[in-house]
């Protein structure tokens, strides 16, 4: 039941990390879900009572990853329709995210607040 958990958590793990271009999008897809696949398999039989093959590991890890692929690709492609390129503002992109308490913003207010 442990190594349940440890499968299952590796890929949550991974799942909060970000990427930025296709290439890199695809291979943290692809990681993900042959990992997440291979765990699948494993812990489904397991859970039936039966010792599971390497090659039925390796067949849920294969379709894992080209899910995994797949998914991240079609994710990749409407993220950067969606996004509006307006400028290098780091605010652009991480709006949604707190202020960086590092950044001193610029202001074009001399003496104001």
């Amino acid at each position: 039941m442990r190594n349940a958990y440890a499968l299952l958590l590796s890929p949550c793990l991974l799942f909060t990390t970000s990427c930025s271009t296709l290439n890199e999008s695809i291979q943290l897809g692809s990681t993900i879900g042959a990992v997440g696949g291979a765990a699948a398999t494993s812990v489904a039989y397991s859970d039936a009572g039966v010792k599971p093959d390497s090659d039925v590991i390796l067949t849920g890890a294969a379709i894992g990853l080209a899910v995994g692929a797949i998914t991240s690709y079609i994710t990749h492609k409407e993220v950067e329709q969606t996004r509006p390129v307006l400028n290098d503002d780091p605010q652009t992109y991480f709006g949604d995210l707190p202020p960086n308490p590092f950044v001193i913003p610029q202001s074009s207010k001399k003496g104001g607040k």
